[in-house]
């Protein structure tokens, strides 16, 4: 018995029934190809190997073209430029995603751990699922491998402004584990563990707001913050890291209790940073 072939009214009830699904699996499709072509563009497109520097750093951050700030952000991470990672990092807060996605690959490319600070905070702003994945794969191939587990002691707030407190804890926990070669540990137990399991050397930390400070100045309201650590071996001193910081904001723009906090957040972080700067060679002298 032979079995006519299927008529083209059979096929166009097929497609009217499957038609909802193939158009949402369409529509998805479309859109991840969109930023692929676009990436795929830009790779077709590179700026030759010679091509000036300095104009690639200008055309990452200037350039009214979104395209242009992609291949000028991938041309530099193929010279593995290292004077490029700040003009990249600033690239990271890009109106455009396919911006921050390259720039954040151009990081990777050149290799500098100086960028991690800048992809950790881009990460934590990021929104675009696409452009979060690849700055989590930038982070993964700078970020080093774990050297010391650092496990917090007495985190102190000596400023007299109690209200910032949270505020201090909750900085020094980020900014320390930004620190390359540190994981940080959530408790003494938790660092004794981790030590155990990875063969690694257990360093105790001690912080201390020591100081925050308002004050108004030529139409500018100013917060000063002062911070010091305390890096302990096995309940010895080893060293102590010491930084301070200024935040200024016009006083026309201090209304409230907001900005201020805003400011003083600016103020504490920035202190922080600037003390934890000299931690890596402290904490490798510490295990020495």
């Amino acid at each position: 018995m032979l079995i006519p072939p299927q008529s083209s009214s059979c096929k166009t009830d097929l497609v009217g029934r499957r038609g909802n699904g193939l158009r949402a699996k369409l529509s998805r499709l479309t859109r991840r190809l969109v930023w692929a072509l676009t990436i795929c563009f830009t790779l077709v497109t590179l700026p030759s190997f010679g091509q000036d520097v300095a104009q690639l750093r200008k055309d990452v951050l200037t350039a009214s073209d979104f395209r242009i700030r992609v291949t000028s952000a991938l041309a530099l991470g193929k010279k593995k430029d290292t004077g490029s990672v700040s003009t990249l990092s600033q690239a990271l807060k890009d109106d455009n995603s396919a911006v921050r996605a390259a720039s954040a690959a151009a990081l990777a490319q050149i290799g500098d751990v100086s960028a991690l600070p800048a992809l950790l905070r881009a990460k934590e702003a990021e929104k675009d699922a696409t452009v979060k994945a690849q700055i989590e794969k930038s982070i993964n191939t700078l970020k080093p491998k774990t050297k010391y587990i650092v496990s917090f002691g007495k985190i102190e707030n000596k400023s007299g402004n109690p209200k910032v407190s949270s505020l201090f804890l909750a900085a020094v926990k980020a900014e320390v584990g930004r620190i390359p070669g540190v994981e940080v540990a959530s408790s003494n137990a938790d660092a004794e563990k981790l030590a155990k399991e990875k063969s690694l050397p257990t360093i105790g930390l001690d912080g201390r707001l020591v100081a925050l400070g308002k004050s108004n100045s030529g139409g500018d309201v100013s917060v000063n913050a002062k911070v010091e650590f305390v890096i302990r071996k096995d309940q010895s001193l080893k060293a102590t890291v010491k930084g301070d910081a200024k935040a200024l904001l016009n006083s026309k723009a201090v209304k409230g209790e907001s900005e201020l906090a805003s400011l003083q957040a600016d103020a504490v972080t920035a202190a922080i940073q600037s003390a934890l700067k000299g931690a890596p060679s402290a904490l490798e002298a510490a295990v020495k």
